[in-house]
């Protein structure tokens, strides 16, 4: 793995506090079980693909570095460039170097990545194999940016977190890399952030450039309040809630993720909650895809039309396995959830939001 030296220790500086929480002792402690079986998971998978089917990908070169909170906290967001060539040429971006040395090395866009897992696991190594596979196919600077998780750090923490490691990897690179497209995605609760940065973009409350969006089985809101227009329209908890190998997940989206997230009830109507109570006027061009079988299928669809009534437009992709709350390359799993992914077609869709 081409991993730099001398950066710093994401485990130091983004220690799990232990503050108060409405979720009970069972289910918390439950769930920092969960954790740390994905986390030994990841690093397995990760490590054996890296030296397996998708050795090439460990010759991209990737580096952390750090993101100050307001209150004192620090994460981390992690860089990726293909080469070492491109990883210096990004940077000597941050002490005035040319933007011309990174897009002469072939460098077709900035790419930020939210990794998914509820708000309440995963982490930069989440999805690290989907950001190499990006960055090496198709010629991406990437930029992951990690969260605080719920229940520990309950909303808004999870998306203020997200939004500052967008600003710090916008003042330091993207906002140097004038010629290139911004592209912002994320995953599930990943998509669910993404969505809402995208909106804080175009009102103005966020300042960086977005010129494409791509949501892949993105949260876009809480299926007990859904806006009255997409009532008729939203049915995938009931309908896919018994199908296939996810027979249960609207109770466990209820119970479990959104109980978890605490978001206050006097705003959960709201486009500060949930990207589909949001404003749709002037947002980027919008790649969506959703499966067929997901609980969350109507979430992407309901989104996707609130965007096309708007003027904005959208491609949309539904698929036909249930792919939620995990990464891929050369059929790894990464997640919870045993199941493989058409990797041909997904790197086909990838390169349409590139070119949109």
């Amino acid at each position: 793995m081409a991993e730099e030296a001398n950066q710093p220790n994401a485990g130091e500086i983004q220690p799990d506090v232990q503050a108060p929480t409405s979720a009970s002792t069972t289910a918390l402690d439950e769930l920092r079980t969960r954790r740390k079986e994905y986390l030994k998971y990841q690093n397995e998978t990760q490590a054996a693909a890296l030296k397996g089917r998708a050795s090439f990908l460990a010759d991209v070169v990737t580096w952390e570095e750090p993101v100050a909170l307001s209150d004192g906290v620090g994460l981390t967001y992690r860089v990726y460039a293909k080469s070492h060539e491109v990883s210096q040429a990004l940077k000597g971006l941050r002490e005035n170097g040319s933007s011309d040395e990174v897009t002469n090395l072939g460098i077709t866009g900035s790419f930020i990545y939210i990794h998914g897992g509820g708000w309440r696991v995963g982490n930069l190594d989440s999805e690290d194999l989907t950001c190499r596979r990006l960055c090496h196919t198709l010629n991406l600077v990437v930029f992951s940016i990690n969260y605080r998780k719920v229940p520990e750090h309950p909303y808004p923490i999870p998306i203020t977190d997200a939004k500052a490691g967008v600003l710090a990897v916008n003042e330091r690179y993207i906002s140097k890399l004038t010629g290139l497209p911004v592209i912002i995605c994320g995953s599930s609760s990943g998509g669910h952030i993404a969505g809402l940065i995208t909106q804080a973009a175009v009102e103005g409350s966020l300042n960086i450039r977005l010129d494409r969006t791509a949501l892949r089985g993105p949260v876009t809101v809480h299926p007990d309040h859904v806006p009255t227009r997409f009532k008729k329209s939203y049915n995938s908890y009931d309908t896919n809630d018994s199908r296939g190998e996810y027979q249960g997940m609207a109770s466990n989206m209820r119970n479990g993720v959104f109980g978890m997230a605490s978001i206050p009830q006097e705003i959960i109507e709201t486009g500060q909650a949930f990207p589909l109570w949001g404003e749709f006027k002037g947002h980027p061009r919008t790649y969506i895809e959703v499966s067929d079988d997901d609980v969350l299928l109507d979430d992407g669809l309901c989104y996707a039309k609130a965007l096309e009534e708007a003027g904005v437009e959208v491609k949309v992709k539904i698929r036909k396995v249930c792919w939620p709350a995990y990464s891929q390359d050369c059929g790894i799993y990464l997640g919870f959830y045993n199941v493989e992914y058409h990797r041909e077609t997904m790197w086909a869709n990838l390169r349409t939001i590139v070119c949109l």
